[in-house]
């Protein structure tokens, strides 16, 4: 020591009663005197709190006490309040005591949390400025419940310095064991364990426990209930369903978005060293993130793949139904794979509920409230299962479009219910009262596509797709061998081709028409002929012109022969397009006289709107534009008072194509203009493209080649990306439209343009072709 460096005393004071010997003082009261003494810095005086109350008030002028909190002191077994005296004039900042710590037990994760830091902040603040005195942590089964909470309690270690107390309550039943687990944890001795102890131990020393895994104690509310009766204490709680304790604020714990792929990548590389995906391997893990809901869980089990799989590979086996299992990592029993995970709670339920959750295994994406009562119809109050299934973070609950509420199983869980559903030999029951409901939703709302409701029925319709798509799975076999649902998957069919053929959906429209098509072989039937009639249009939207055409002949025959009209007509003017992308324009036009003369006898407006319509194309095939535009102003009269939409913009684009040929050009320009918007805003790629080349067409005859490429371009990617390939005479008409701007020389200009075209957004596309009055391009 420096001379004349002052000599700093640590000093340590307790008050008890030491037995007298005959060297001194003894007993534990000695030895925990020794003990503050020894965790005290030079210069410090420490106090136990028994020293601390019988001083009280006494204290001199000049001094003060200040509260250290609860410590741990060696060999002894229960924390000890510390104080620290303080003296006007002398230090008052020290390093922490040498204890054995705060009374802070916390397990220590062996991984990195991962995207939850505004969780953490959000409880951090809930539980102190934001006055809660208990928060439940809820959501499935491996969303990462006991993972947050650690970590938010240990961001609330400074906020709470009378202690942490972390009690893993998985293996109590009864509130009995949970008493004993919370008395065990909290280090209080065997005789001081029943409720009122536990109570008054945190009434003396206000703590934040952290109580984890509730979910399978019935009791857990009123244990809790009991324990906030204890003024400074807090509870974070985890637990698959709330608490319903009063004063409780509910933190669900939604799955993982963009930071989900991030988890995945962390953990890959703990079983894979180095690794590092390229991009197409980050799109994969992304889809894999998609595919399992975001869920912390199901993500680590996904990565713990990498180490045999790669990225792309893992996604193939994933979409096949591959079930994670936990392998060596460490994790949890009920968490060993995810149908464990699942599996859990679902044994939380009792009979009836487990009943009506298996029982959603029928849906195929979210529903709402009347497709639950629909699919379930035994059940009395299917609002209150719900709410029930939602407290037991096995449904989730999003807004509708229409304010209603939306139910949703997430994937694991909706595997799970399916599995449950076909073990339970109820899985047929189920999938037909759910088919019922789902056609009897389309053949409801597929007719306002073709009315001023278009794109309403359009969004409602696309809003069920995957309850539709599941219909038709269980409907229609991939195999091809008809089924207890075929009825209904034929009428699904029928209901839905408007939308594939109108709304975007043109491929997966000709996949299920086909496999209609294929289940219903060998048996003749409105229903099966109708599929048979749209897959034959789809055919030859896409390309497949002769086995269209010989599809829409044999549909032509049955109508033909069972005398019905309408559908007669129908098929006509479908196999008419047929025969005129066979370039057979003869026997088109000779189809398309008799669809018009039977739509007048029979008084069938919007079919006679369509063959006229049709009529028109094969005018301006034939150069005979004047006669194009009559049929054409006929069959928007009509549409306009049928009120459909999207044979109004049809017509309306045919019609500038008809005054293009006339040589009217600013005036189909102008028409052009009027709808294009209305066109693109339909999203149909076959309508967007007819726009593009018409547009194409325009510029071609404004003398501007600039944007006859760009609108070409567009056209031709877009027809790629959709599979639509061009017909003869529609790509004859456009390559003599366009010959006038392909000028020798300016091959290398027209291919940048094309692709600048096909590389350029929608809305700038639009930009292009009509500026603003006065802007100069």
């Amino acid at each position: 020591m420096a001379a004349g460096a002052p000599v700093r005393v640590r000093m340590g004071l307790h008050t008890g009663e030491p037995t007298p010997h005959e060297e001194g003082y003894v007993g534990l009261d000695v030895h925990l005197a020794a003990r503050v003494a020894g965790l005290a810095h030079g210069g410090q005086v420490v106090l136990t709190e028994a020293t601390r109350r019988i001083a009280g008030t006494k204290l001199p002028p000049g001094t003060s006490v200040v509260d250290l909190g609860l410590h741990r002191l060696k060999d002894f077994p229960e924390p000890e309040r510390l104080h620290q005296l303080t003296v006007e004039g002398a230090p008052r900042e020290f390093p922490p005591l040498r204890s054995l710590g705060r009374a802070t037990h916390l397990p220590t994760p062996a991984t990195s949390l991962v995207g939850r830091d505004g969780d953490v902040a959000a409880l951090r603040a809930l539980l102190t400025s934001g006055g809660a005195r208990v928060a439940t942590l809820t959501g499935p089964g491996g969303a990462g419940k006991t993972r947050l909470a650690i970590a938010a309690a240990t961001a609330l270690a400074d906020d709470f310095p009378d202690g942490v107390w972390f009690v893993p309550l998985e293996a109590a039943t009864t509130a009995e064991l949970m008493w004993a687990s919370i008395a065990d944890n909290l280090g209080l001795p065997p005789s001081g364990r029943n409720p009122g102890d536990v109570v008054a131990f945190l009434a003396a020393a206000p703590s934040l426990l952290v109580l984890d895994n509730l979910e399978q104690l019935p009791g857990a509310g009123e244990v809790v209930a009991r324990l906030l009766t204890a003024p400074g204490a807090r509870v974070l709680a985890t637990s698959r369903r709330p608490l319903h304790v009063p004063g409780e604020h509910q933190h669900p714990v939604a799955p993982l978005g963009e930071p989900a792929v991030d988890l995945f990548v962390q953990r890959a590389r703990m079983v894979r060293p180095g690794f590092a995906p390229d991009d197409a391997e980050l799109a994969a893990v992304a889809e894999i993130c998609g595919m399992l809901d975001g869920l912390p869980l199901a993500i680590e089990l996904a990565a713990a793949r990498v180490k045999v799989f790669g990225p792309t590979a893992l996604r193939s086996r994933l979409a096949a139904g591959l079930e994670l299992a936990a392998g060596r990592l460490p994790v949890p029993d009920r968490h060993r794979t995810l149908h464990d995970t699942v599996a859990w709670s679902y044994g939380m339920l009792d009979g009836d509920l487990q009943h009506f959750f298996r029982q959603l295994g029928a849906f195929g994406g979210d529903f709402d409230l009347d497709a639950a009562a629909a699919v379930v119809p035994d059940h009395p109050d299917p609002l209150v299962a719900l709410e029930d299934l939602l407290d037991a973070s096995l449904v989730t609950v999003i807004e509708g479009v229409d304010g209603e509420p939306r139910f949703r199983l997430l994937v694991t869980i909706a595997g799970f219910a399916r599995r449950q559903l076909a073990e339970s030999g109820e899985r047929e029951a189920a999938c037909r009262r759910h088919g019922e409901h789902y056609v009897a939703l389309a053949e409801a709302v597929a007719p306002q596509l073709q009315t001023s409701l278009h794109s309403s029925a359009k969004d409602r319709i696309g809003g069920e797709l995957d309850n539709l798509r599941a219909v038709l799975d269980w409907a229609l076999p991939a195999s091809g061998t008809p089924g207890p649902g075929l009825v209904l998957g034929l009428r699904l069919c029928r209901a839905l081709y408007r939308y594939w053929y109108t709304c975007g959906h043109q491929a997966e429209g000709r996949r299920w028409l086909a496999q209609a098509v294929a289940s219903s072989a060998g048996q003749e039937s409105p229903e099966s002929t109708n599929a048979l009639r749209g897959l034959g249009v789809l055919l030859v939207q896409h390309g497949e012109f002769a086995a269209g055409r010989d599809a829409l002949q044999r549909a032509l025959v049955y109508w033909r022969r069972e005398g019905q009209a309408g559908e007669t007509v129908r098929t006509l003017s479908s196999l008419a397009i047929a025969h005129r992308a066979l370039e057979e324009p003869g026997t088109a036009r000779r189809l398309l006289d008799e669809a018009v003369g039977l739509a007048r006898g029979h008084g069938e407006d919007q079919l006679l709107a369509a063959a006229l319509s049709n009529l028109a194309i094969m005018d301006v095939d034939e150069n005979r534009p004047a006669a194009a535009l009559e049929r054409l102003t006929q069959a928007l009269t009509l549409d306009r008072k049928l009120g459909d939409d999207w044979a109004v913009v049809a017509d309306q684009l045919n019609i500038a194509a008809a005054l293009l040929q006339l040589g009217r050009t600013t005036e189909a320009y102008e028409t052009a203009r009027a709808v294009a918007d209305e066109a693109v805003a339909l999203e149909d790629p076959d309508m967007t493209i007819a726009l593009l080349e018409l547009l194409a067409w325009a510029f071609a005859g404004l003398g501007d080649p600039r944007r006859a490429a760009l609108m070409l371009g567009a056209a031709t990617a877009l027809r790629e990306s959709a599979d639509l390939p061009i017909d003869p005479p529609d790509a004859a008409l456009l390559e003599r439209s366009l010959q006038p701007v392909r000028r020798p020389g300016d091959e290398e200009a027209w291919a940048a343009d094309l692709v600048a075209g096909a590389q350029a957004p929608m809305d700038e596309l639009l930009a292009e072709a009509f500026p603003p009055a006065g802007s100069r391009r």
